[in-house]
């Protein structure tokens, strides 16, 4: 995983200026997750379904 990757690259180069990165990546990466569950609860409710396959969204 890039959390684990980068984490072990800021202990081994022993920078603590970088030592927030890590904690910075799984704050977007939970940021990320949440806008996408809202994005899929909001298609879920307009268009009465969750099946992504049955949808076409470039027909308006």
């Amino acid at each position: 995983s890039l959390f684990v990757a980068l984490s072990a690259w800021t202990m081994h180069l022993d920078m603590s200026s970088f030592s927030a990165s890590p904690l910075l990546l799984l704050a977007f990466s939970a940021c990320e997750a949440s806008a996408g569950l809202a994005l899929l609860v909001a298609t879920a409710r307009t268009h009465g379904t969750d099946h992504m396959q049955s949808l076409n969204l470039l027909k308006c």
